[in-house]
């Protein structure tokens, strides 16, 4: 049973083929967002909650995918996003297929049943390199064959760079995941400072971001963006608001609208899910 549905009066369960459908997944969560095409809107929301464990992934997404009266609908078009740790970015320039294996266990083990995967990115110009699950993979390819697959890093970071672009200074955003964040730094249109690392509480994430801001000399007045697992009040946030004196949430945003219905929501926690549509 999902954990958490939204959806709009206008939501029509025989009409999917004008609509387009992204779904996100990581270990702990599947959800999926429906945009009304024509009308550019988002109509609809629903969420699952996942074990946790790896080996029972795939499983666990092939129950939903056969349960879940939406999934097995034609679509316009299908989106799929993945939340997982381990990524590294690797330069056009630089980049050779056939190689990408050798790329990814420079930073990270490829561990047994994993394969790596790629998504193109042009801001900055480079390739994402990541690690998923076989199973998964292939379930997924065979459950939604015309279905995109990207890293959550790719919507991310065009996110970024698209809030960026309007501001002066550096660009400082922070991407709370379960175990896991991700550091984002922008300047003058350049990607300054990326990075994805793994946390256990509160105190490491702080750790990691104070080592990060005083080797590259950011001050305390810098505004920094936050995205994804965290809400104001919370311990991070209390802690992080005594260092940064400007905390702000980012908002989903694009060529498209939302139904009122997630007004109640914080749109910060699903900006990947709803941006992805915004990524070529």
């Amino acid at each position: 049973m999902y954990e958490k549905e939204l959806f709009d009066e206008t939501l029509d369960i025989n009409s999917t083929n004008s609509y387009e459908i992204s779904i996100q997944i990581n270990l702990n969560g599947f959800s999926f967002s429906l945009l009304d095409t024509l009308r550019n809107k988002f109509v609809m929301l629903r969420e699952y909650r996942l074990s946790g464990r790896d080996n029972e992934l795939a499983r666990q997404v092939e129950d939903i995918v056969y349960k879940d009266d939406f999934l097995g609908r034609q679509y316009h078009a299908y989106r799929l996003v993945y939340v997982f740790e381990r990524n590294t970015l690797v330069p056009s320039g630089l980049f050779d297929p056939a190689v990408k294996d050798n790329y990814f266990t420079l930073n990270h083990n490829l561990e047994e049943g994993y394969v790596v995967a790629n998504n193109r990115i042009d801001s900055p110009d480079s390739y994402i390199l990541f690690d998923i699950r076989q199973d998964l993979q292939e379930l997924l390819i065979k459950t939604f064959p015309d279905a995109s697959q990207s890293h959550h890093i790719k919507p991310l970071l065009f996110s970024a760079f698209r809030t960026a672009s309007g501001q002066s200074g550096r660009y400082i955003q922070v991407n709370i995941e379960d175990t896991f964040f991700n550091l984002i730094i922008i300047e003058n249109d350049k990607l300054e400072f990326f990075n994805t690392f793994r946390y256990r509480n509160a105190s490491d994430i702080l750790y990691y971001l104070m080592f990060t801001f005083e080797k590259l000399n950011i001050l305390s007045k810098e505004t920094v963006f936050m995205s994804g697992e965290i809400e104001q009040g919370d311990e991070l946030y209390t802690n992080l608001s005594a260092y940064a004196g400007n905390i702000k949430f980012i908002k989903p945003g694009g060529n498209y609208t939302l139904s009122y219905v997630f007004d109640p929501l914080s749109l910060h926690r699903y900006g990947n899910l709803f941006n992805i549509v915004s990524c070529v």
